[in-house]
């Protein structure tokens, strides 16, 4: 028996969603469109419109979902997530998240991807399964994906054009050399951002923007969002935790923008077990993690010869 009659994100009477029984203040919901995740019982009961319409924020979450590649989000994810929800700027936009998504779900060039047109619709940030299949349509015209042909069939995958376009959305990504530092925001870890990641990225021919050293008036985690859309590489470090480093961390993964993984060593043993498959850079000292930084940069993302 679900504690809540329905998804608190997108409504569907058919999702799972109950307070958790060990005594953290979190609704753990089960949904087959946005995935699976927790909130806060304060966020869960809220009115879910003040962030954006609710198909968005399903969008957004199952997105979020979908790249972290886990069974199960934390509350802070999903609440940045949330409050940084926005609709694709053009169909084109959502042809796009289409072709990442096949990529992320096949291992092989030539593999099949199966839409269950009636939970998947949020991948592509589309309102309704009529509106995915018209995604799937638009991108089988402009020649991005095949379809395997049967009747009312549901499996894509990419065409020698959907692998072109591809890799001109990771080039893009790749063509800027600011550099976005995601990190926790404490006095404590400001000599490992002034004296090991800024000078490793510099050497590296990367410009490091870090949102703690930046003045602005936006909202910050709107400007975040836009910070990393604009950069060519993200380096993210994972001592203390923050939720936010992880969202950051995923949501550059699924640009195609390439992720260098640190944390310190007396702490990486604590790292979301999703996350532990990455090769992650463990550092003691500032000057430990500039050398260990600077050679992973020049060993394989390079921007100039030093």
């Amino acid at each position: 028996m679900s504690d809540f009659p329905c998804c608190p994100i997108c409504l569907f009477e058919g999702a799972q969603a109950n307070y958790r029984r060990d005594g953290i203040d979190a609704v753990r919901t089960d949904c087959p469109r946005c995935g699976v995740f927790e909130l806060s019982s304060t966020v869960a009961a809220t009115s879910m419109e003040k962030f954006a319409p609710r198909w968005v924020l399903s969008a957004a979450v199952r997105n979020g979902y979908e790249l972290q590649d886990s069974g199960l989000m934390a509350p802070a994810s999903v609440l940045r997530l949330l409050e940084t929800a926005r609709e694709p700027s053009s169909p084109f936009e959502s042809v796009d998240l289409l072709i990442r998504h096949i990529h992320r779900k096949t291992d092989r060039p030539d593999g099949w991807v199966t839409f269950r047109l009636q939970w998947d619709f949020p991948l592509v940030y589309a309102r309704d399964q009529n509106e995915l299949h018209f995604y799937l349509q638009f991108a089988g015209r402009l020649g991005f994906v095949e379809s395997d042909g049967t009747i009312g069939g549901t499996s894509y995958r990419l065409s020698i054009g959907g692998w072109q376009r591809l890799n001109e959305l990771e080039q893009a990504g790749r063509k800027s050399d600011q550099a976005f530092v995601a990190m926790w925001f404490d006095g404590t870890m400001t000599p490992a951002y002034t004296d090991g990641i800024a000078p490793a990225l510099r050497t590296g021919g990367y410009q490091p923007l870090h949102m703690a050293f930046q003045e602005h008036n936006e909202k910050i985690d709107d400007r975040i969002i836009a910070e990393i859309r604009r950069s060519g590489l993200l380096v993210a470090d994972f001592t203390g935790h923050r939720g936010g480093v992880y969202f950051e961390a995923g949501f550059a993964l699924g640009l195609g923008i390439p992720v260098i993984w640190t944390c310190r060593e007396d702490e990486i043993n604590q790292a979301h077990f999703d996350t532990r498959q990455y090769n992650y850079i463990g550092w003691t000292t500032p000057e430990d993690l500039k050398v260990k930084l600077t050679n992973r940069i020049l060993a394989t993302l390079p921007r100039s010869e030093s």
